[in-house]
Formats: C-alpha cells, structure tokens, sequence
C-alpha cells in the first residue's frame, strides 16, 4: 500500500526514521536534495538498507545504480547496473511506484509482500525519496528498505 502523505512517526523502525531524518537534513528548504549532497560516510551503518536507481528521461527508464546488502539478500540476487525493464516480473510491480516519485516529487512509504522472490513470505517498507540535481527533476531515487526476515520461521510453522 503507496502512501504518500506519512509522518515520520508512521515509519516502522529507526532504521527507515534514520534515513528519512538524513533526507530531510540533506534537502534542507528545497523540494529534494541532489545525489551529489549524500555522503556515505554519514550513514555508514544505514547503507545496507540504501538502494540508488537512476532515472533516464527519454525514454524513461530506471537502472539500478546500487542495490543495498539488505535487498540482495531479500532477493537473492544483486541487479545492481541493470535496469528495471530487464526484470518484467518485477517491473509490473515496482515501475508504477518509481513513476509516481518521478512525477509527484515527493517521498511515499508502500509496505507490501515480496511477491517477486523466492523469498515471498517475506514483508518489507520501502521509503521512496526522490533526488534531482536542478531541484525541479528527479534524476534519481534513493530506497530506504526494510524486510521483515523471521529469526526461525520454524518457530512460525511449529506454534501453530
């Protein structure tokens, strides 16, 4: 479920608060802050639930610049430097969302199951923020993500 209009206090963990709070910080008074104001060593122990998806504008189209450790193992599978057309079972899912903060610039959290995994029992939070270099386009997105992984999903099955 896509929800654009959240509070920070809606987010589900200090994780997705962390990065948010740090967009907020790097946007300062502009609409969105710009790739070029991250610096990795602000959010060390935060980049592992940091994915970066550049935006090509004609045609549109999204490359994964860099996918967080997080989201590779939710996944299995690193797509780092490919694009999203090259994935059909998970473009009909998430090119809807990343249209939407290219058109809306704006962030949006969307919890959903992660239908396009082997791992498909799993829940996640995606936070959606977007980055542009004029202030006015987006030309990149940035991914706060957050999969819920059980500690034993026997423990789930056995309780019963």
């Amino acid at each position: 479920m896509l929800n654009g209009n959240f509070a920070i206090d809606d987010l589900p963990n200090n994780v997705l608060r962390d990065i948010y709070r740090y967009w907020l910080d790097i946007k300062g008074k502009r609409r969105m802050p710009s790739s070029g104001d991250i610096n990795p060593d602000d959010i060390v122990r935060l980049l592992p639930y940091i994915s970066y998806i550049d935006v090509e504008k004609s045609p549109r189209r999204y490359k994964m610049r860099q996918i967080g450790a997080q989201t590779i193992k939710a996944m299995t599978i690193d797509v780092t430097g490919k694009y999203l057309d090259e994935f059909p079972f998970v473009e009909g899912t998430l090119k809807k969302n990343y249209d939407w903060l290219v058109e809306k610039r704006r962030p949006y959290l969307n919890f959903d199951k992660l239908k396009w995994s082997s791992k498909s029992f799993l829940e996640y939070f995606a936070l959606g923020l977007p980055l542009s270099s004029d202030d006015k386009n987006v030309d990149m997105l940035m991914f706060g993500m957050y999969y819920q992984f059980p500690k034993d999903i026997r423990t789930k099955f056995y309780s019963l």
